[in-house]
């Protein structure tokens, strides 16, 4: 065991300058201000004061207990960013979950690495009975190379940026300085017991305070202990945070593609009080909005409202011939927004190549603009599409889901027929007018459930010549639901994008293999 002037030549003559620069005036003060309360007699009282401090302290310790790791939930919880699925988010659970269960950390046992690499495995087995719901028995089996070595690389560089920002002296402390804690903080221990019993010469009374100060030293150690708490709460969250991206797949093309695009938002979840739910302007992806429902239900109608009847179909939707596509501005926003122009279905049939095309505006559609006749009442029809845009998420669970807004069209058509003069607040009806519109919603509600995220109720023809409704009920839901959509329009635009390379990269590996085995013969 080195002694403690063995650690003292370790040091770097600066660091021990400016160390002595900084305590020695401590030292006069306090050598001061005990000569001078000796002089003025308050030593005595100063002297008692302490036991009676030392009594409070144990007595609130004793108490008031520390919690352990299981029991408490230090520092800010995950929060799903907008580009996560609901598998992603309902991971979040899994995570949270755990860190109530695992075995109670303190500064002794924080310094075992064997203990953050095995709660970090029991935590992806967990996620991973949670993403592969089949009874997968090993969690790394349907897992890429690249994903886990992306997942470790990730949660080690985040973390060594925290540790650098807010660790103290973590630059220049070596694993040799943290094995020899344990035996400075038992060194300094002694010289504290030495400096007490010294001071006791003076003053014989002080032996009898010396349990409860011994007592008061322990509520030092807990204040210790819970600060280790927090720090390894954050590290099960920031681990839970990568493997539950790993286990989307979206570390598929690597920790570099990955940071290039949710790089920002993956460090929003780690600060605190970080935006973990706006999403940033990652790259310029269009936002694209179908626009489904029935035959006559007032899908065009409700389209040249939008667009103010000043923009032209641009083209169709790819591998399409029958679904048009509209370049649209959302008011006092410069998102671009695209609007697709379906087929209308009906109640009677469904042709295969309007089923074709609705299908190919479902995968492109990161809001779905559900178009409802409120007075009439065939909703088979609306049943079947809401049913087959689930199939497509539940099919598609690595992208986040559309959102559903259903927009109730003819609402002058409901009772009394005669009256219209709006704006109607149907959400707190009061009038005819509005109660009519509010049980046609509630209608609409009952049958299609919480598949609908949200609801507008428009007037769109031409008889009445105010037709404000489309903006004042229909922008305000594109508009709540945009970030969203956003996230879902750049989650396709990543998958397709790892998709197109995967071909080119594999090719490139082969070349370097070949290139490596010819260099070494």
């Amino acid at each position: 065991m080195e002694s403690p002037m063995s650690l003292f030549r370790a040091l770097r003559p600066r660091m021990v300058v400016l160390f002595l620069l900084w305590v020695l005036p401590l030292l006069c003060y306090l050598a001061i201000g005990f000569v001078a309360m000796y002089q003025t007699g308050w030593l005595g009282w100063v002297v008692w004061t302490l036991p009676f401090l030392w009594l409070l302290a144990w007595g609130v310790g004793r108490l008031w207990p520390s919690p352990k790791l299981s029991q408490v939930n230090e520092g800010k919880p995950l929060k799903a960013p907008d580009f996560w699925t609901p598998t992603d988010a309902a991971a979040i659970a899994v995570v949270e979950q755990y860190s109530t269960e695992v075995n109670d950390v303190d500064s002794k046992t924080v310094a075992d690495f064997n203990r953050f690499i095995g709660d970090a495995q029991v935590l992806a087995d967990r996620l991973a009975k949670h993403y592969y719901s089949d009874g997968t028995l090993n969690a790394l089996h349907p897992l890429t190379l690249v994903e886990i070595l992306a997942v470790v690389h990730l949660a080690v560089e985040d973390l060594e940026a925290w540790v650098l920002e807010s660790v103290p002296g973590s630059d220049l402390a070596t694993i040799g300085h943290f094995g020899k804690v344990p035996s400075v903080v038992g060194k300094i221990d002694t010289v504290q017991k030495i400096v007490y019993f010294a001071s006791a010469v003076a003053n014989p009374s002080k032996l009898l305070a010396y349990p409860l100060w011994r007592k008061s030293g322990q509520v030092v150690g807990e204040l210790q202990n819970e600060l280790v708490r927090s720090f390894y709460h954050r590290y099960l969250r920031q681990v839970g945070y990568y493997l539950i991206e790993m286990y989307s797949g979206r570390l598929r093309g690597g920790s570099k593609a990955y940071r290039m695009k949710f790089g920002k938002m993956a460090a929003a979840v780690h600060e605190v009080g970080g935006d973990t739910t706006r999403l940033e302007s990652l790259e310029d992806t269009e936002t694209t909005i179908a626009v489904m429902g029935q035959v006559k239900a007032g899908k065009s109608s409700l389209i040249n409202a939008l667009t103010n009847d000043q923009v032209a179909a641009t083209s169709v939707l790819p591998e399409t011939r029958l679904v048009k596509r509209y370049q649209f501005s959302l008011p006092g926003s410069v998102n671009k927004v695209t609007l697709l122009d379906t087929p209308g279905y009906d109640e009677a049939d469904v042709s295969r190549s309007q089923q074709k095309e609705i299908q190919k505006a479902i995968e492109a559609a990161d809001i779905v603009l559900l178009v409802l006749d409120a007075h009439s009442p065939a909703r088979q029809a609306d049943v079947a599409m809401v049913q087959a845009l689930a199939e497509h998420s539940k099919a598609n669970a690595k992208l986040r889901p559309p959102a559903v807004i259903a927009v109730l069209t003819h609402i002058d058509l409901l009772r009394p027929v005669r009256e219209w003069e709006p704006p109607y607040d149907w959400q707190n009806p009061h009038q005819l007018k509005e109660e009519s519109i509010a049980a046609s919603v509630a209608y609409v509600k009952e049958l299609l459930g919480p598949s609908i995220d949200g609801y507008a109720c428009v007037y769109t023809g031409d008889e009445h010549p105010d037709g404000t409704s489309v903006i004042d009920e229909v922008v305000p839901q594109i508009i709540a639901h945009l970030d969203a959509a956003m996230a879902a329009a750049i989650l396709k635009a990543f998958y397709k994008q790892l998709d197109q390379e995967r071909l080119a990269q594999l090719s490139s590996q082969v070349i370097g293999l070949f290139k490596t085995v010819l260099g070494r013969r």
